[in-house]
């Protein structure tokens, strides 16, 4: 073998050790890559801004795919841990959901009230209502003079803050007729604004019966004035 043959093959050894290192460099690169990106890990975000004391319902939460080493450790990952939440404050869309961002609805707003009201147990109640629960307010006035009878919501979308024990209806809040037996009513208690405290308490008086009606959650009642009083028509005079 001559000199310039000796050269030509130290030449394909160096290079063939070149490659060699260059491929270790790349595979160390991709296992480090792959390290800090797998396996992942499903956690909460908001599909769409929240503001302050709004309550986080299920169609505004979302789910992404996250490195766990790169997930917080107070990031929420179970939508059932937020039902019944409202958020701490302003949040912007596609917030990761951490704990401390939703906290435990205020019972009162600022400028509300608390007001307990006397409901039937059977025909406004019936189990189904709970605190954080939205319901209009709606009261039966008997005739007058002046007007038919008629059905009016007084207070929609009031937000209950507990309900009490269902207990015999005494005298004093719903009102009864003479020789009535007395029903089954269940104490509940709105927050409600000093206006809104008034037309209850006005309703509660001197309505005939007082029901509450229940939203969808996550629904806000948003009622016209045409929607919010029925009357019926007197019969027309006879020919």
């Amino acid at each position: 073998m001559n000199p310039r043959q000796r050269r030509g093959l130290l030449l394909l050894a160096v290079s063939a050790l070149g490659l060699l290192g260059v491929f270790v460099l790349v595979a160390q690169y991709v296992a480090g890559v792959r390290e800090e990106v797998d396996p992942k890990v499903q956690l909460l975000a908001l599909a769409r801004p929240v503001a302050e004391n709004q309550e986080v319902t299920p169609d505004m939460i979302k789910t992404v795919q996250m490195p766990v080493r790169w997930a917080p450790r107070t990031a929420m990952r179970s939508s059932d841990d937020l039902l019944g939440l409202v958020a701490g404050s302003d949040l912007t869309a596609n917030s990761l959901i951490q704990k401390g961002m939703l906290v435990a609805p205020p019972d009162l707003a600022p400028g509300q009230r608390e007001v307990a009201v006397l409901v039937n147990a059977e025909t406004g109640v019936a189990g189904k209502i709970g605190p954080g629960d939205l319901v209009d307010v709606v009261a039966s006035y008997p005739p007058t003079e002046r007007r038919a009878a008629q059905s009016r919501v007084v207070v929609p979308g009031a937000r209950i803050v507990e309900v009490g024990q269902v207990r015999l209806q005494g005298a004093g809040n719903l009102r009864e007729q003479q020789n009535e037996e007395p029903g089954q009513v269940v104490p509940i208690t709105f927050a409600l604004t000093p206006e809104e405290v008034l037309v209850v308490n006005y309703a509660e008086q001197n309505a005939t019966e007082v029901r509450l009606s229940l939203l969808r959650a996550g629904e806000e009642s948003e009622l016209t004035a045409r929607q919010r009083t029925y009357q019926r028509e007197p019969d027309p005079e006879p020919e």
